[in-house]
């Protein structure tokens, strides 16, 4: 069956929180040096896209198929995931590890994490954890691949469409959405209440290969604050505070005298003598609740804000120009689980979920909705999934003069996945 506790789906349990005990199955290795238990996921799908919108997108004055948005994309088979997961403890069972890897990602690696566990009384410990991996950040951020409620994220935390999408967030790129390297520090303070900061790299521009190495001085900051009254019941609230490098910096260095470099006049440097380079900000604060208590149901919901101020080169004079936008986010999730309608051991599920994202307050005609719906089949838990999404998307575009949701494409989703 799927009734997971909240206790397994807490992002604090799964991202920066110790690593788990071996799930049911799993088989672990143990010696005088620690254990090792060892899982992998494989995850396919299939999509079908159109695109329901009568938009002249070329804006040639005629509505053609090469308006169509999904042009040489509408029918897919693609591979998600291909992933090894390692983890266990060394030495003392305090001190744990997770490495991650994904032959579907350029480089493999995904996660490569540390932590070591401060027991001090019942339901109350300190964890450091530190290295490569997804933070504690929403209720859907940290979670693995074969784990999300749906297919596809939600739509305020990767933008895939709309007229300037993806949107700019301070995370990394969409094959590792989320994941950094710094290091958190979770405080359960009683069984009930529990406490998260983190100092991480932030934003790359670029994917480094050497350890994503940060592109800049300044640090992001992470806080979140969880109480969890009774056991299915969790509020939360999360704080990100991001400082990426603006893309619009200009450096002219001479690859042939790396000691004695040179910087071209940028209007982002701090002074003609100073060529540090400034940086954009990222706000961002969000409201999490979940919702277990009633058997079969499970409702989960967030609500976003974020102020991002982006320093960019105006293009008539090129002087310095600062640009901030106010944003606004959210999703509601409804599912209700059937356990063992079929067989024992095989669960239906019935999902719909509704995110709403508006990444320009003070700009019309830019609002983004999404409809998710479908049937979801589990078999012996997560460990064989057959998920059936389809997915109404609605934007609004600059194309037509009226404010109504007219840019519309559809999909449907039918992802496979197995959780060894």
């Amino acid at each position: 069956m799927i009734r997971w506790g909240l206790g397994v789906l807490l992002p604090a349990a799964i991202a920066a929180g110790p690593a788990r005990a071996a799930e049911p199955g799993q088989t672990v290795i143990s010696s005088d040096y620690g254990s090792l238990a060892v899982s992998a996921i494989l995850q396919g799908w299939f999509a079908a896209r159109f695109d329901g919108s009568y938009i002249d997108r070329d804006a040639d004055g005629v509505v053609d198929d090469r308006d169509d948005a999904y042009a040489n994309g509408h029918v897919d088979f693609t591979v998600d995931a291909a992933r090894l997961v390692l983890k266990g403890n060394l030495l003392s069972p305090n001190l744990t590890y997770v490495f991650q890897g994904d032959a579907v990602v350029p480089g493999f690696l995904l996660d490569a994490r540390m932590g070591f566990i401060l027991p001090e009384d019942e339901g109350i410990s300190t964890t450091i954890s530190g290295g490569r991996f997804l933070p504690p950040f929403t209720l859907m951020l940290p979670r693995l691949s074969s784990r999300l409620e749906t297919i596809r994220y939600p739509l305020y935390l990767f933008n895939t469409y709309g007229e300037s999408a993806p949107a700019r967030q301070p995370f990394a790129f969409p094959e590792t959405i989320g994941r950094q390297v710094g290091l958190n520090v979770t405080q359960r303070l009683t069984p009930m209440f529990q406490i998260d900061v983190g100092v991480f790299n932030g934003f790359q521009h670029t994917l480094e290969a050497a350890g994503w190495a940060d592109e800049n001085d300044l640090k992001d900051l992470f806080a979140r604050v969880q109480v969890q009254p009774v056991d299915d019941l969790l509020l939360a609230v999360d704080y990100w505070l991001g400082f990426p490098v603006s893309l619009d910096r200009a450096v002219d260095d001479d690859p042939a005298t790396p000691a004695d470099e040179t910087h071209a006049a940028s209007p982002f440097a701090v002074s003609a003598t100073d060529p540090t380079w400034q940086n954009d900000t990222a706000h961002f604060l969000v409201v999490e609740a979940a919702f277990t208590a009633v058997d079969g149901l499970r409702v989960f919901g967030e609500l976003a804000y974020s102020r991002q101020t982006l320093r960019t080169q105006d293009l008539g004079g090129g002087n310095p120009a600062e640009t901030r936008a106010d944003a606004l986010g959210g999703w509601l999730h409804v599912g209700w689980t059937f356990e063992g309608l079929f067989a024992a051991g095989i669960d239906l599920e019935l999902v719909a979920r509704f995110d709403m994202l508006d990444p320009d307050i003070n700009t019309p005609d830019n609002q983004m909705m999404r409809v998710t719906f479908g049937p979801q089949l589990f078999l012996e838990g997560l460990h064989s999934q057959i998920r059936l999404n389809y997915l109404a998307n609605l934007s609004q575009t600059s194309r037509t003069p009226a404010e109504d949701f007219d840019d519309v494409r559809h999909e449907l989703l039918v992802q496979l996945t197995v959780e060894l």
